[in-house]
């Protein structure tokens, strides 16, 4: 299995990473699977409508995102560059009850204290199932593995990262 290495143009401003969104792995592994534990409803009609390649990418499907615009009026690669973090916008952001939006907060102190290679480093492992190296996304996980619904969604994700400390 091919290590997955960080890529600065998948960490979004707002400190999430494109690369485990699970519209963007939905559509590049050709497999509805990352989109069937959505906290919201998708509508789903051909995976070829969530092309995506992330934020800073030419397609992105955040197509109402408050974040970008402001980081690229002031210049920056994210908001763990701004000084006035956190602000309304993130903040509002990682409230909207959104489970993966409440993660960028805690992304971007760190990498705003550690780098975002550091930061990478720990959030590497929360990218693949750890028994059998499958792909994972936003809300899926592994079924296989996984014990609970739990760990098949975003908050599975979460304690392997805040294990990692």
């Amino acid at each position: 299995m091919v290590d997955i290495q960080y890529q600065s143009g998948m960490l979004a401003y707002c400190g999430l990473y494109c690369e485990q969104c699970s519209f963007k792995r939905a559509h590049d592994d050709g497999d509805a699977k990352h989109l069937q534990n959505l906290p919201y409803p998708a509508v789903l009609k051909d995976l070829s409508e969530y092309g995506c390649d992330g934020c800073k990418g030419e397609h992105c499907i955040c197509t109402v995102c408050k974040i970008k615009p402001c980081i690229l009026a002031k210049g920056y690669g994210s908001c763990a560059e701004c000084e006035s973090l956190p602000c309304e916008i993130i903040e509002a952001f990682g409230d909207d009850g959104i489970p993966h939006h409440a993660q960028a907060m805690e992304n971007l102190k760190q990498i705003r204290e550690k780098g975002p290679e550091h930061w990478f480093d720990r959030y590497r492992a929360t990218l693949r199932c750890g028994e059998c190296g499958e792909r994972a996304s936003w809300y899926y996980r592994c079924a296989k593995h996984a014990n609970s619904a739990e760990e098949t969604g975003v908050t599975g994700q979460k304690a392997s990262v805040e294990q990692g400390a």
